[in-house]
């Protein structure tokens, strides 16, 4: 078939144009799905500083090698690697029909990582330490599976913005949460009321799960 907007050539049933973008079915033809995902924003904290003093193939190396073990950390606890942004990966928790518990997975999962992360700068003494602020929330979101396969999913929601105000407002090396992960796992973690943040017309109330690196 041709999109009738550019008209170039699209061989197979998709609900976009792969060349200009046109939507090609009925808006009824979408298959939204409705569900409650967790998601999961850390950045590394002090990451500027430390490559001041490195060439930027160490640079990268540094980040495959972090990232390397962030990516299995998130994995295995039933979460999905949604995105990688220079210094900041991003976590997609409850995509999996299977994974239950999806909030606590999450909170697990930034805990392991900044322990990981911790021992990790114990093995490289010559090196400047780093840390890492995690923000998590539970959120609605209108998911358009457009190929069958979560992972190329498009999700509309506020959650990948309200994590990013509470990853951007943490302390290093702990986790900040939302309201609506706070009553989904305030029975399991111990949190600290910090208050609440405001960007654009977002406001988002905050709990420190403060994580002990031995």
């Amino acid at each position: 078939m041709n999109c009738p907007h550019c008209n170039r050539n699209v061989d197979k049933l998709v609900y976009f144009c792969p060349w200009c973008g046109v939507f090609l079915g009925e808006l009824t033809d979408l298959p939204f799905e409705e569900a409650n995902l967790t998601f999961l924003r850390a950045d590394l904290s002090g990451f500027t500083t430390m490559c001041e003093s490195m060439i930027a193939e160490e640079v990268m190396s540094f980040l495959d090698e972090v990232f390397g073990f962030f990516s299995k950390i998130i994995n295995s606890y039933k979460g999905t690697v949604y995105q990688v942004i220079g210094d900041e990966i991003v976590g997609v928790f409850g995509l999996s029909r299977g994974a239950g518990f999806a909030p606590h997975m999450a909170v697990l999962s930034g805990e392991e990582m900044i322990t990981k992360l911790g021992e990790y700068n114990t093995k490289k003494e010559k090196r400047k330490s780093i840390g890492l602020k995690i923000g998590c929330e539970i959120d609605r979101v209108l998911v358009l599976n457009v190929q069958e396969d979560w992972r190329n999913s498009y999700i509309i929601t506020e959650g990948f913005n309200r994590s990013q105000i509470l990853q951007k407002n943490a302390e290093e090396n702990s986790i900040y949460v939302g309201e609506n992960l706070y009553r989904a796992t305030k029975s399991f973690f111990d949190y600290q009321e910090i208050g609440e943040f405001i960007k654009d017309n977002l406001s988002v109330k905050a709990y420190e799960y403060k994580v002990v690196i031995k």
